[in-house]
């Protein structure tokens, strides 16, 4: 999304030095056409969004679109200032809702990459270790020691977790407990041996939160990364 938006401030910003070119103009409303197709499909299959709120991102492109396509050279500086107004607003106040409910893809092999990374030592330590109790359970299914310390761990984490992101300020951390125990409340009655598709549903469940929810506390944390990990769980 972000390199796209990119391809289309410098479309408009061609079209600003040659008002003349109808080519330059085709190309920006071909742009602007897939882009609004692409952003449309992926932003439609969020999460915990209203089913509204997409069809409402849908109407706002339709009724640009209905403008912006009568668009042709020599184009009046006026429109294409509106355009590019319209594109401004509509990023930070529509696209922006999104930031924090997409569904990213769930690494396989199950491994912790830098794309989890909070920036955080120990937070992404700690992800690293989960993701790896979890890829043992999916290994040993039939194990109940693999799923008990899959457990113990997370629950540690989330602890350490809430009493380090409740305080930072202006953050809703009784949204951010919540998902931790309605996850939580359901991984806790589990035994083995664990079926494929609870499996899953955890994998998915902690690549989703950690990028949709622990990532918007970078950079804003504060006090020492330091602490004993996992009562010394972590190699």
């Amino acid at each position: 999304m972000d390199t796209e938006h990119v391809g289309l401030f410098e479309s408009m910003l061609a079209i600003e030095s040659d008002l003349n070119n109808q080519d330059l103009v085709d190309e920006l409303q071909d742009l602007m056409r897939d882009h609004f197709f692409a952003e449309e499909e992926k932003f439609c299959d969020s999460l915990d969004l209203p089913w509204d709120y997409c069809q409402q991102h849908k109407k706002k492109h339709v009724i640009f679109s209905s403008r912006f396509n009568k668009m042709a050279a020599p184009v009046d500086i006026n429109e294409l200032k509106w355009a590019e107004d319209w594109l401004v607003q509509h990023i930070k106040n529509t696209d922006f809702g999104y930031k924090v409910h997409l569904k990213h893809v769930v690494p396989e092999p199950y491994v912790w990459d830098e794309s989890f990374a909070t920036d955080y030592s120990r937070l992404d330590s700690e992800h690293d270790v989960l993701f790896a109790n979890i890829l043992e359970v999916s290994q040993n299914p039939q194990s109940q020691e693999s799923l008990d310390k899959m457990k113990k761990n997370l629950k540690l984490h989330f602890d350490f977790e809430e009493g380090r992101f409740c305080n930072v300020e202006f953050f809703n951390c009784v949204d951010h407990k919540m998902k931790h125990y309605k996850f939580w409340v359901i991984l806790d009655d589990m035994k083995a041996p664990i079926n494929c598709e609870t499996i899953n549903w955890a994998k998915n469940w902690l690549a989703q939160h950690i990028k949709n929810t622990d990532h918007q506390y970078k950079e804003r944390l504060n006090g020492p990364d330091t602490g004993d990990n996992f009562s010394g769980a972590l190699p």
